[in-house]
């Protein structure tokens, strides 16, 4: 390695280094943040498609009963459970995202690497697991804001293994050369695309799951002394060479980590569908407003038009195709169609909506719903319009903007707090209510913690 390579993993150093007190309070209010909302959201996910299964195989497999699976009250060796937790993070794609940064959801991978591997270590400080994430969570947003160009990775799984290995370095304690190995392993198991999500199929869940996993396992073999490529981001056969096609961002590393945290950037997804169609969600919830206030009535509906630039078609019409009903939560996700009919018949889009995907007055109310892309884009932050006309001759615009879905720091607490009550309601029913109450006051004060097993028992006596 050259003086200039070494400079370039210099990141390493500090990460060993990195103390809570390093971090500045927005960073870590946001670490706070994601645990809750990643917790959330994979409670609510617990007994979504393909969690069962997983379960049931990682047990037949057996191995030492080591951390815990949230919710199911059961636990496995750190490598599944992280496999088993993440699936559950990302099962709902209700989990947070990087907005400009290929819409990365960090969290999936991050938190349950970090919680598996502190309770193999016997539990952390509430202080030393928040600066485990922080940390491996803004190596993850670091690697997708330098690699600029999207060319098909799923960044949660691809990308997040990276900030999920740094993690569960970091709950270790390992010194930097030990964690510089482990990257190298993890870039060995780095993996993930979206076609997944073209095709419907339950590898987009299982891809955070992935990566969860197999950070933990990369961490378990650098600790072990096995070893890993040494220049795994800049190498000539690295990362960002192989996996980007040296499409990336030449004048960014990570030399300068810690200085400004890129994770208060993050956004907490308000509707459990893909991020880049909550403009389509929000316009519609906003249509459903108007025609309840001017007293319209749903089945005047005679047309609905989505009139957007061809950019913004192109990007979505594959998973939207208005032939084609969604068959499953993964294709009504990201099918835009879908998204707008449901939010105009009940007002909202929330898990329940999600659930309900064979409703019948969405599902009629699709047969309406008409693409109209235009040579031009639209000005500004409007990336279109969308057009609800009724028999009655009454009409419907609203605009649909980027801005919109966009989250203010002052309210994103309230935010996360709010929909983890509403997760944990969904996943156990009425008392969810005490649960989500007891397990909000713990994580908001949780720097004050002794030992994240106390955090981890409560989870896994959820059900």
């Amino acid at each position: 390695m050259s003086t200039k390579d070494n400079d370039k993993y210099i990141f390493c150093e500090i990460i060993e280094e990195l103390s809570f007190a390093d971090i500045d309070k927005a960073a870590i209010d946001y670490a706070r943040y994601d645990l809750i909302d990643t917790l959330g959201v994979s409670l609510a996910g617990a007994t979504s498609p393909g969690i069962d299964e997983i379960i049931t195989l990682h047990k037949a497999w057996e191995g030492k009963p080591e951390s815990s699976v949230w919710g199911r009250k059961c636990k496995l060796p750190a490598p599944s459970a992280a496999m088993v937790n993440g699936t559950m993070a990302h099962a709902l794609d209700f989990d947070d995202t990087l907005d400009f940064a290929g819409n990365i959801h960090i969290g999936a991978s991050v938190i349950p690497a970090v919680l598996a591997m502190a309770d193999r270590v016997g539990g952390v400080s509430g202080k030393d697991l928040l600066t485990g994430i922080a940390a491996g969570m803004e190596v993850s947003s670091r690697l997708a804001e330098i690699a600029k160009d999207d060319i098909g990775w799923h960044r949660t799984g691809a990308f997040g293994i990276f900030g999920a290995t740094v993690a569960a370095c970091k709950i270790m304690g390992m010194e930097a050369p030990i964690i510089r190995e482990a990257l190298g392993i993890a870039l060995s198991q780095a993996s993930g695309t979206r076609q997944c999500i073209l095709d419907g199929a339950l590898t987009k869940r299982l891809q955070a799951g992935f990566a969860a996993s197999n950070a933990v396992t990369s961490a378990i073999y650098a600790e072990a002394g096995l070893t890993g490529a040494q220049d795994p981001f800049w190498g000539k056969y690295g990362f960002f060479e192989m996996y980007q096609g040296g499409k990336y961002d030449r004048s960014k590393d990570l030399s300068r980590l810690g200085e400004k945290f890129l994770i208060t950037e993050l956004s907490f997804k308000p509707y459990p569908c893909g991020r880049p169609t909550h403009k389509f969600v929000l316009a519609a919830i906003r249509a459903y407003e108007e025609m309840v206030f001017r007293n319209l009535a749903l089945g005047q509906i005679s047309k609905i038009s989505v009139q957007c630039s061809k950019q913004v078609h192109e990007r979505h019409m594959h998973n939207s195709n208005p032939d084609r009903v969604p068959e499953n939560q993964i294709e009504a996700q990201f099918h835009v169609g879908f998204l707008i009919a449901s939010a105009l018949v009940n007002g909202k889009f929330g898990l329940s909506e999600l659930e309900n995907i064979g409703q019948e007055a969405a599902l009629s109310l699709m047969d309406v719903i008409e693409w109209d892309p235009v040579g031009s884009n639209y000005s500004g932050d409007i990336v279109g319009v969308l057009c609800v006309e009724y028999s009655s001759g009454d009409n419907i615009e609203i605009d649909i903007s980027e801005s919109s879905v966009a989250q203010s720091p002052s309210t994103v607490g309230k935010l996360v707090a709010d929909k983890f009550e509403s997760c944990i309601q969904y996943a156990v029913g009425t008392p969810g209510l005490k649960i989500s109450e007891q397990l909000l006051e713990v994580m908001f004060s949780i720097e004050d913690m002794q030992n994240s097993t106390e955090l981890t028992t409560k989870l896994l006596e959820i059900n």
